[in-house]
């Protein structure tokens, strides 16, 4: 690859609002990898004709463009190609085709040990590195305090880099990395291993390094992580950008392609259920599914319900639709419903799961309003506000189920209606309920909680 700027290149799908005045420090022409493979795969062409492939396409002419002060991130799923294309950029394999532009120093930190010798000692290492990305071995001598005191290796700098942990490699590998002054910083999920107080440190440097129109290219898989470092995403899949936009726009739309993220339900019209209900078959509805043990009992078989979900959103702190919500900011999720027969004492009522479909929390219905319960036939829209600081990062599903409290019945149940998800934004460590804690928070909820500490003696 070479070290100078083209003349020209063409367009990024994403076209930033202030590019025209900033430098433009990364251009990516067609990047294309190709592996031979030992048995070939059947494909299918455009024209619906079979043929034989000996190669696996780890990329697919991927372009975009990286500009001074960027935070780029870059996600898909497991061999979406992120790796590879992070690989070519710092020029450790070759592409098959295309070629990319690269303009200032530009260091990256690849996985746990890359371009270690494990026979030489965590300093001695430091010298190579840092000789590979151009400094002298007076530059290297002046900052060679600073980085070993990063890293916290202590006498272990001193020992040969096959002797350390998987941990130690890392702190190593992002302590060089992080002190070369790179205009351009590339990172693959460094931050998955290390301990919380370390990885701290690296996200503290990350913000440091990443000002004064230095750029930051980030590989991972998480969209959580892509959120908190980074302004700008590119979506790979099997080798080919999907999107490449804002990190709001690509996440969301990776989540709801990828995971089933859907803000919204909408019923089905009364003619499309009335069809399906002349033609129905002995195969058992949805509602008829058995409730959650020791949560909800299961209604009667009856066809005339009681209730029943006509629509579903999950708003944002201003009343707006959103699939992913601020965790530090309030969310809600609303609901609009049929009561059709009197007296019945219909209530709403929410079943919140995580990812993995693991029922975190039941929201009973405690409109002041309705103390009774709803009894009178009509159209009612309910919204249940969630605050602040309650929920963890992640994914979040909500089942919406139509109740009577006494006798515990269950009238309707519509599983996953709606979800979102939840992301941490940077911020006051002490205003957020992330405390220092920098690693994956545990547990599905993390509410934040007022503190008191007085000293005694």
């Amino acid at each position: 690859m070479a070290d100078t700027l083209p003349q020209t290149a063409p367009q990024s799908a994403y076209q930033d609002a202030t590019a025209e005045d900033r430098k433009l420090v990364m251009d990516v022409q067609n990047i294309s990898k190709r592996y031979r493979m030992t048995s070939p795969v059947s494909r299918t062409d455009k024209d619906g004709n079979t043929y034989k492939d000996n190669y696996f396409h780890a990329l697919k002419d991927v372009s975009f463009k990286v500009f001074a002060g960027d935070r780029l991130g870059v996600m898909g799923h497991n061999g979406a190609g992120k790796s590879t294309l992070l690989k070519i950029l710092s020029r450790v394999v070759n592409p098959s085709d295309g070629e990319a532009f690269i303009h200032g120093r530009a260091t990256s930190l690849l996985e746990v040990g890359t371009g270690f010798n494990p026979k030489m000692t965590g300093k001695q290492n430091i010298y190579l590195n840092a000789a590979l990305h151009g400094l002298k071995r007076k530059e290297i001598d002046l900052r060679m305090e600073e980085i070993v005191a990063f890293s916290e290796l202590g006498r272990f700098i001193d020992e040969p880099v096959e002797t350390y942990s998987t941990g130690m490699r890392a702190r190593l590998g992002f302590s060089v990395a992080a002190h070369l002054d790179p205009d351009i910083l590339m990172l693959d999920e460094v931050l998955s291993v290390g301990d919380a107080a370390f990885q701290k440190k690296c996200l503290v440097r990350m913000d440091e390094i990443t000002g004064h129109d230095r750029t930051l290219l980030f590989v991972s898989h998480s969209t959580g992580a892509i959120r908190r470092f980074c302004d700008r995403c590119i979506w790979l899949d099997h080798g080919e950008v999907i999107m490449d936009d804002d990190v709001m726009t690509v996440t969301e739309a990776y989540e709801a392609q990828m995971m089933n993220v859907a803000a919204t339900y909408q019923a089905p019209q009364k003619a499309e259920k009335n069809e399906k209900s002349e033609n129905k078959t002995s195969k058992p509805k949805a509602d008829d599914k058995k409730a959650p043990s020791g949560v909800l009992a299961a209604a009667d078989d009856d066809d005339s319900l009681a209730a029943e979900l006509v629509s579903a959103k999950v708003l944002d702190e201003v009343g707006q639709v959103a699939r992913s919500v601020k965790i530090d900011h309030p969310s809600a999720i609303e609901i609009v419903y049929d009561v059709l027969k009197p007296d019945m004492r219909i209530e709403p009522a929410l079943h919140v799961k995580n990812e993995i479909g693991d029922l975190m929390f039941v929201v009973a219905f405690t409109d002041e309003e309705f103390p009774g319960a709803i009894n009178k036939p009509g159209r009612y829209r309910s919204v249940a506000k969630i605050p602040s600081n309650l929920l963890n990062e992640g994914l979040h599903y909500v089942t919406v189920v139509m109740v009577t409290a006494d006798p515990l019945t269950r009238h309707q149940s519509v599983d996953n209606a709606v979800s979102f998800s939840v992301y941490e934004a940077h911020g006051d460590d002490l205003k957020r309920a992330r405390g220092r804690y920098s690693r994956n928070f545990p547990g599905g909820l993390r509410p934040r909680m007022d503190w008191s500490t007085e000293r005694e003696g």
